[in-house]
């Protein structure tokens, strides 16, 4: 789907929010990079799109008078590929969206530390990860609720292994070349982005579960050769079993030998 279009399916699910309490619009020219809304109220917040990372954001911050004060923090963050996402996708981040700014998961949100790279990028968590599987199985979308509302912090690599990955492996199982295509583009741009919870999950959860060479030949068609390596070699340890590295003997040294023999004679 056109930018332009999942933009405005984003932004209306926003301003369904907003609007009644007294926000306002503003326009913000769009730049080489970047597509913005602003909205200002009480607080201000702005949905951005950068065009290089095809990641849209929910940005908000203080305000100084009638301005933002642009000290802005990111409150969520999702993927958006025009190539290969639609309005599905775009309905399901408007609503996270305006779920944010409803719901005191804003707050949370707001202050859980995010972690980064070299480049200050963003590296995506197991629920960043899950949030942008419901654009595939949307019955995640409750099923992170309930995780949310009853654990302290949200398990990523349980969550994956109960709710994910059942319904990952009827998908493969039934989804045509163009729906493979579209996942196989999805899961290379997480994994790029993602901790090494979100790599272990997509390789060694979902990927070694696909019982056909041909489905997996298929779903790693569209990964860097750097993935597609690993996930081969993840493939390659199935039914393994993988002894544990022996602990290797300390040295023995001149001191420890005379003390020996001291305590021999002793």
């Amino acid at each position: 789907m056109e930018i332009n279009k999942a933009f405005e399916i984003i932004s209306s699910r926003v301003e369904a929010v907003l609007l009644p309490k007294s926000f306002q619009k503003h326009s913000v020219p769009d730049t080489a990079n970047e597509k913005t809304v602003l909205y200002t109220g009480s607080v201000a917040y702005s949905i951005v799109y950068y065009y290089d990372k095809k990641r849209i954001v929910l940005r908000s911050c203080a305000m100084d008078g009638d301005e933002p004060d642009n000290a802005w923090k990111t409150i969520a963050t999702w993927l958006f590929d025009e190539d290969v996402d639609g309005q599905r996708e775009a309905v399901n981040i408007g609503d996270d969206f305006a779920e944010t700014i409803i719901g005191p998961k804003q707050v949370a949100v707001q202050k859980k530390k995010k972690v980064r790279d070299e480049n200050g990028d963003i590296i995506n968590d197991p629920l960043f990860f899950s949030n942008r599987m419901i654009a595939y199985f949307p019955a995640l979308k409750d099923e992170i609720a309930y995780e949310k509302a009853h654990y302290a912090s949200f398990r990523g690599i349980t969550f994956a292994d109960e709710k994910i990955l059942p319904k990952f492996t009827d998908y493969i199982k039934t989804a045509n070349k163009r729906d493979i295509e579209k996942l196989s583009k999805s899961l290379n741009e997480l994994y790029e982005a993602g901790d090494l919870d979100v790599k272990g999950i997509i390789t060694y959860i979902l990927l070694d579960s696909i019982d056909s060479d041909e489905k997996f030949e298929e779903i790693i068609a569209g990964f860097t050769p750097e993935l597609k390596k690993v996930a081969r070699a993840s493939r390659n340890l199935r039914g393994k079993n993988i002894k544990p590295e022996k602990p290797k003997k300390p040295k023995k040294y001149m001191t420890d030998t005379l003390n020996e023999i001291s305590n021999g004679r002793r």
